[in-house]
């Protein structure tokens, strides 16, 4: 009787070919959740963002804008386009006023380049003293088919739902 060293080529053949097979028939689904999850970590940072700059306008008592690094017209919003949009008196302010502004009142919300930005109701949020806006606004994040709702309400609330996008 003869002793088994190991396995036969052909097996090895056969256990990687259905190893291949798998991972071709699981490598989308797998895409999918890679784009779930970065949709899900940018709108998780636009909610944190807003959540800090609603403490801090109260804590601060002062308004504090909120502004994503793009809108639906515009890949590359700034913190200066942001200031000059909801900060009021701010065109008028000196280089050195603007500069501080920009330091202590704005922040600004990273969305990745592979998630949409598709809000019609808002290019940024202004938080007041008491930590409620003028009026409620709207963002949609959006990829691959998946949507990330924020809402900002008027006395400062923020929810977040998922739906899918057009």
């Amino acid at each position: 009787m003869r002793k088994s060293r190991g396995f036969t080529l052909i097996e090895l053949l056969v256990t990687i070919a259905v190893l291949v097979i798998i991972a071709m028939i699981a490598a989308p689904s797998f895409g999918g959740v890679l784009i779930k999850q970065k949709l899900n970590s940018n709108a998780n940072s636009f909610v944190s963002i807003l959540n800090q700059a609603k403490s801090q306008a109260v804590l601060l008592r002062t308004t504090i804008a909120v502004c994503p690094n793009k809108t639906n017209t515009d890949n590359d919003f700034t913190k200066d386009e942001c200031a000059n949009a909801v900060i009021p008196s701010y065109s008028a302010m000196t280089t050195a006023q603007k500069e501080s502004v920009q330091a202590d009142r704005v922040y600004q919300v990273e969305i990745d380049s592979k998630v949409a930005l598709q809000s019609t109701s808002a290019s940024a949020v202004l938080f007041t003293a008491l930590g409620n806006v003028s009026a409620s606004k709207t963002f949609n994040l959006c990829a691959s088919g998946y949507m990330r709702t924020i809402n900002v309400e008027k006395f400062g609330n923020i929810s977040q739902s998922s739906g899918t996008c057009s």
